[in-house]
């Protein structure tokens, strides 16, 4: 049975971070929750037979939630919560691929997976 995959579906996989903010372990665990709901939709819609397109975009997003949540696991355990230019650059490709993604999903009227 076909499933429509909208925007509304990438809401639950939002990371809670905005630029500046301090990093905590709480922010660590907003991202681990975000980057685990992603992966697994991700991995139910590869496995579905998504067309090419899709696929890329949605193994690059969760790439770069995975590049998020090792980096910020890394400031929490230096201790140094203040340091948000220590997840800066991972945070920039975050929004870049779910820019694209969600891009991709609004230019559509629907998607079946």
């Amino acid at each position: 049975m076909a499933k429509n995959l909208t925007i509304k579906d990438l809401q639950p996989m939002a990371l809670g971070y905005e630029e500046g903010q301090d990093v905590t372990p709480e922010v660590l665990k907003r991202a681990e929750r975000a980057y685990q709901y992603f992966h697994n939709k991700y991995l139910e819609l590869v496995v579905s037979g998504v067309e090419p397109e899709l696929r890329d975009l949605l193994i690059g997003h969760d790439a770069s939630l995975e590049d998020f949540v090792g980096r910020v696991r890394q400031v929490v355990k230096s201790g140094y919560y203040y340091d948000s230019m220590g997840v800066f650059g991972v945070y920039l490709k975050y929004n870049d691929t779910y820019a694209e993604l969600r891009d991709y999903l609004n230019s559509r009227t629907s998607i079946d997976v």
